[in-house]
């Protein structure tokens, strides 16, 4: 059973997002391999702080690039959409908590490449943001 500052802390890390915070930068330093790691993280915490005030350039390790490779290999006959269950299960593997579950093209089971982009480009903008929203 937890302690009540067990729990205070837990709510604290919670409120202030500080674990996504260093899940985010280490998953950065993981990928990227700087030659400088304590200056890399630096760099990132800076990122954020910009990015909080002009809501741009989230530090992510997936850029569109990545999202439409992510894309071709669940299209791989070149449809030009994908299933509904296929733009979930990818959601997941992306590490995006907050999308739209029923997006256009949903209640066809085709959803198309510039819809999973958009959806997954908004969603890890919400998940490198890491710190806490303010209302």
């Amino acid at each position: 059973m937890a302690t009540q500052g067990e729990e205070e802390a837990r709510d604290y890390l919670e409120k202030h997002r500080i674990l996504d915070l260093f899940n985010n930068i280490t998953a950065q330093l993981v990928f990227n391999r700087p030659e400088q790691p304590k200056r890399f993280m630096i760099e990132v915490i800076e990122r954020l702080r910009e990015a909080r005030t002009t809501q741009l350039d989230y530090p992510c390790i997936f850029d569109d690039s990545n999202i439409i490779a992510i894309f071709g290999m669940l299209d791989p006959t070149k449809k030009g959409f994908i299933t509904l269950a296929q733009y979930k299960e990818a959601m997941s593997i992306l590490g995006v908590k907050s999308y739209d579950e029923y997006p256009s093209g949903a209640e066809s089971d085709k959803i198309a490449q510039d819809t999973f982009v958009r959806e997954a480009k908004h969603g890890l903008k919400k998940s490198s943001s890491t710190f806490k929203q303010v209302p």
